[in-house]
């Protein structure tokens, strides 16, 4: 069963289209968070983005962040494993990316699935993709979606406090190689602690550093 369910979840990977946009699109977009193995996604002018594709230069680096910038804005892109494949990469470089849009502190960032160092001459051809596609809405009704989603959400006062806990928890316990979600969820005594942290680790509140371990972001 459990291997019918990665050959699933594998099998939704490839078929996910990482979209062309711009950094600005992203910036404009509404987040939409799904539980369980249904992908979140962000609402854009140009549709519904789980993967995107963008070129843009670094303006700002650090261990496993780096900063970019396409000229429409900016947005900070993350590496949460194999952080070494910023070593060839510096400050200044054009790059193509490859990543999953997520939000932190109502901001928009991208996780980095792929990145990869091109040729300059391939922001103006990038420029001239862009300008053929269509919107498919406008910046007026994502806002309306937004102050929907905005009021669909309640977050009760007890789960507040279970996220503290756990919170608190994995701060506690991680000595340098990240908490124990086995411990951190036994400790908790959260009825529902699986699910907080779950849902944490889907806004980016939290990351799986090594199997079975977690560590705040």
């Amino acid at each position: 069963m459990a291997e019918q369910t990665s050959q699933t979840q594998t099998s939704e990977f490839r078929r996910q289209t990482a979209y062309k946009c711009n950094i600005s699109t992203l910036n404009n977009g509404v987040f939409v968070k799904r539980q369980g193995w249904e992908s979140s996604y962000l609402m854009t002018e140009y549709g519904d983005f789980s993967r995107t594709n963008i070129i843009s230069v670094i303006v700002s680096k650090d261990e496993n962040s780096i900063t970019l910038d396409d000229g429409t804005g900016q947005i900070t892109g993350r590496l949460f494993d194999r952080i070494e494949r910023l070593n060839d990469i510096a400050i200044g470089d054009v790059v193509l990316i490859i990543g999953r849009p997520r939000e932190f502190n109502n901001r928009i960032y991208l996780t980095i699935e792929i990145i990869k160092k091109i040729q300059n001459e391939w922001i103006t051809y990038r420029k001239k993709e862009l300008s053929l596609i269509k919107r498919v809405r406008d910046v007026s009704q994502l806002k309306g979606v937004e102050k929907k989603l905005e009021a669909e959400i309640v977050e009760s006062a007890s789960t507040t406090g279970s996220k503290e806990k756990i919170l608190k928890l994995i701060i506690q316990l991680d000595k340098g190689d990240g908490a124990s979600v086995e411990d951190v969820l036994k400790m908790s005594r959260v009825s529902n602690g699986e699910e907080i942290l779950s849902d944490m680790m889907m806004r980016g509140e939290v990351y799986e550093n090594k199997a079975g371990h977690v560590k705040l972001m």
